[in-house]
C-alpha cells in the first residue's frame, strides 16, 4: 500500500480515472490535507507505480495508465488488464466537486460531496450526499444515490438508478434499467425503453415515457394534478379522487405519462 498527502490552502477539486478494483471516497468535515491510498490486488503488478497521483493546482488528480498507452476511459471504454485491479481510497473536505470515472470498478462516496461527474461501464455506483449538480453515466451496474440538491442527468443502459431525494430538475434516459425517486421536489423527464419508473412523491411537473416498463406516480397531499396518460396494451389504475374542477389552495402539477406495455399506476404518497 502506498499513502499521499497533500496539505490543503483551501477548496480543491476531485478527478480520479481507473479501470479495475474499488474507488472510495470520504468527503470528511474540517481536514486540513487531502489522503489517497493505493493497494494492489495482485502484489507482482507494477500498477502502483504507474498510478498518477498528483495536485495540479487546485485539483486533486488520480489516474490509472494502461500498458501500452494512457487510459483513456469512454462510457463503455477501459482497460482489460484484470492484473492491474487497484483499491483506491480518497479522504478529501466536505463540498469537493467530483469528476470519478470506472470500467469495472464500483464508486462509493460518503459524507458531503460537491458537484459530481460519475461514470462507469460495468460497476455499481454508491453515492452519499451531493451538494450540486450531478452527471450520471452508467452501463451494467446499478447506480443509488442518497440525495442530490441540484439538478440530476442520469443516462443508464441495463443498470437501474435509484435516487432518495432530488431537489432539483431530474433528467433521465434508460435502456432497459429503472429509476426509483423517493421524493422528486423539482421536474421530472424520464424516457426508457423496458425500464420501470417509480416516483414516490412528486412536487413539480412529470413527463414519463417507457416502451414496457411500468410506471408509477406518488402524488402528496394538498396537491392536484393535471394528468395525460396514454398506453397501448397496459392498464390504468389511480387511488386519487377525480375533480371537474381544481381543488382550491391546492398546488397544481403536470402529469404526463405513456407506457407501451407497461402499467400506469397513481397513487396517494406518504405524508
Amino acid at each position: 500500500m502506498t499513502v499521499t498527502t497533500f496539505p490543503l490552502a483551501g477548496p480543491i477539486n476531485l478527478d480520479v480515472r481507473i479501470a479495475h478494483g474499488a474507488l472510495t471516497v470520504h468527503a470528511e468535515d474540517g481536514i486540513t490535507e487531502a489522503r489517497v491510498e493505493l493497494e494492489a490486488a495482485d502484489p507482482t503488478s507494477d500498477i502502483l507505480e504507474r498510478t498518477v497521483v498528483q495536485l495540479n493546482g487546485n485539483t486533486l488528480a488520480v489516474a490509472t495508465p494502461r500498458r501500452g498507452g494512457v487510459f483513456d476511459l469512454g462510457f463503455f471504454g477501459g482497460a482489460h488488464d484484470r492484473r492491474d485491479s487497484i483499491a483506491i481510497t480518497v479522504t478529501v473536505p466536505s463540498g469537493t466537486a467530483m469528476k470519478l470515472s470506472t470500467f469495472t470498478a464500483p464508486i462509493s462516496t460518503n459524507g458531503r460531496g460537491g458537484s459530481a461527474d460519475v461514470a462507469a461501464g460495468a460497476a455499481d455506483i454508491r453515492l452519499d450526499r451531493v451538494d450540486g449538480e450531478l452527471r450520471l453515466r452508467v452501463g451494467s451496474g446499478n447506480a443509488e444515490i442518497e440525495s442530490v440538491t441540484g439538478t440530476a442527468q442520469v443516462r443508464t443502459g441495463s443498470g437501474n438508478a435509484r435516487f432518495g431525494e432530488v431537489r432539483g430538475d431530474l433528467t433521465c434516459a434508460c435502456g432497459s434499467g429503472g429509476l426509483e425517486v423517493e421524493r422528486a421536489l423539482g421536474n421530472v423527464r424520464s424516457r426508457s425503453g423496458s425500464g420501470a419508473a417509480n416516483l414516490g412523491a412528486v412536487f413539480g411537473d412529470v413527463d414519463l415515457a417507457s416502451g414496457s416498463g411500468a410506471v408509477s406516480i406518488g402524488l402528496p397531499q394538498g396537491h392536484s394534478a393535471q394528468l395525460q396518460l396514454t398506453t397501448g396494451s397496459g392498464r390504468v389504475e389511480s387511488d386519487l379522487p377525480v375533480d371537474d374542477a381544481p381543488v382550491p389552495q391546492a398546488k397544481r402539477i403536470s402529469i404526463r405519462a405513456r407506457t407501451g406495455s407497461g402499467d400506469i399506476t397513481l397513487f396517494r404518497a406518504a405524508a
